[in-house]
């Protein structure tokens, strides 16, 4: 797959979510990150690692980022405070090569004329202070929490009839149904009874039968109302 990419043009780039995927969940083994550099080091492909969720991993060993395995400079690593901190703290960073990020540099100045001062600075000193490192372990633990939480609502409602992803991080869940459903209908049928789906084939033309949930955003006492609810959808719908 990688190779009918790069043959499409010199304008191709390989963008991945290697962390606590949105939508999926999934976080890529530090093996298959080893091979994947290699693949596109070999196809002259360069990577955008998106590493918005990198923070929010709470599993027994956090993942290498794929910027730590580049030798040769293709990959572009994208960093930022709104997925672990705050959405309204519009910041973010690039790790690149030095004339990568003068480029973007300029067009960000162009766009906007760069990030509010005042925000870097307030970002910067709760990293610099510890805080941020300390705000993050009880954040992962709630984080935690609620997932081992939602991972029993599934097992209740839905074990037989669907199989779904178990994140170690981040904020989705990826479930999909063993029979052909048609979640266009599920949105409507739940939406009427309060509850908001994503139906996955926002996220892939192939997603028609999965969905993506959110964990991260509810109490388990909400997220298990709402897993009922779309439960009973279901039998309605099949």
């Amino acid at each position: 797959e990688y190779r009918a990419v790069s043959g499409k043009g010199a304008d191709a780039v390989l963008y991945t979510i290697p962390t606590n995927h949105n939508p999926t969940g999934v976080t890529m083994t530090n093996q298959h990150r080893h091979d994947l550099i290699d693949c596109c080091v070999a196809n002259r492909l360069p990577i955008i690692e998106d590493n918005a969720y990198q923070d929010l991993y709470f599993g027994d060993e956090m993942p290498k980022p794929l910027k730590t395995m580049d030798e040769t400079g293709m990959v572009i690593t994208l960093g930022s405070a709104s997925k672990s901190l705050a959405p309204g703290l519009r910041i973010g960073w690039i790790i690149a090569n030095e004339p990568i990020v003068q480029r973007l540099a300029d067009v960000k100045m162009q766009m906007d004329y760069g990030a509010s001062l005042l925000s870097q600075w307030a970002f910067a000193r709760f990293l610099t202070s510890g805080l941020y490192d300390r705000y993050l372990v009880d954040l992962k633990r709630e984080l935690h929490r609620r997932r081992d939480a939602a991972m029993e609502s599934l097992e209740r409602h839905f074990l037989g009839r669907a199989h779904w992803s178990r994140p170690d991080g981040g904020f989705y869940v990826w479930l999909t149904f063993e029979q052909p459903v048609r979640t266009s209908r599920l949105f409507q049928a739940a939406l009427k009874r309060g509850v908001l789906l994503n139906p996955g084939d926002i996220y892939d033309f192939e997603g028609d039968n999965s969905l993506r949930l959110s964990y991260a955003y509810t109490t388990p006492e909400e997220f298990e109302a709402s897993v009922d609810v779309l439960a009973q959808v279901v039998r309605e719908v099949l």
